[in-house]
């Protein structure tokens, strides 16, 4: 048995319609189902269903042999799986977005502290993070930050609290990944979910 980890959410339910598209109707109906529950077995295969920051750690330390989880969430963990594939959903973008356009922000408030350092290194400007759990618009709201750090999808919360995009960072989308281990020692398993999976 492949056992998967997988966020709730939005990306569940776009996880649901894209396997309904593909036909995997065992996968569906187990899924659908779910009202409370954290593991699910769906014929061959067992789903935990666990936080959306958690899945990369899950899948790292061998508990799941793959995970579906958002690529905002690799790049901001950098935890040791391996990405095997690009799902087509869960898109969205990085972007520095504030109240007020400027040339240099000196204090940026984000979620993603790591991703943000990186990115700010990369341009070679000095700033100061302030790393936050919830609604990060609220600090530049209030002047707490220059500019916040986040991940855009639609862009409504942005404008319903007076801020803007600046800079468009890095593409996001959900992704497959796998335990590097269990790759090897189960690859033929790990190919036949993945064939189920690819677009055609």
């Amino acid at each position: 048995m492949i056992t998967i980890a997988l966020s709730k959410g939005r990306q569940y339910t776009d996880f649901i319609s894209y396997i309904k598209e593909r036909g995997i109707t065992e996968w569906v109906d187990a899924l659908s189902k779910v009202t409370r529950e954290l593991v699910v077995e769906a014929g061959d295969v067992r789903f935990l269903l666990v936080k959306g920051d958690d899945v990369p750690t899950y899948v790292a330390e061998g508990i799941a042999e793959l995970g579906i989880t958002g690529s905002d969430i690799l790049m901001e963990t950098e935890t040791g799986v391996n990405s095997l594939m690009d799902l087509p959903f869960g898109y969205c973008h990085f972007t520095i977005a504030s109240t007020e356009a400027k040339k240099k922000y000196d204090v940026i408030a984000t979620k993603y502290v790591n991703y943000t350092r990186r990115y700010f290194d990369s341009i070679m400007q000095p700033v100061k993070i302030i790393p936050l759990k919830g609604s990060v618009e609220l600090a530049a709201v209030i002047g707490m930050a220059d500019a916040i750090v986040d991940i855009v999808q639609s862009g409504d919360t942005l404008k319903k609290n007076g801020l803007k995009e600046r800079v468009t960072l890095d593409k996001i989308n959900a992704r497959l990944i796998s335990n590097k281990h269990a790759y090897f020692i189960k690859y033929d398993e790990i190919q036949g979910i993945i064939e189920r999976l690819k677009v055609k």
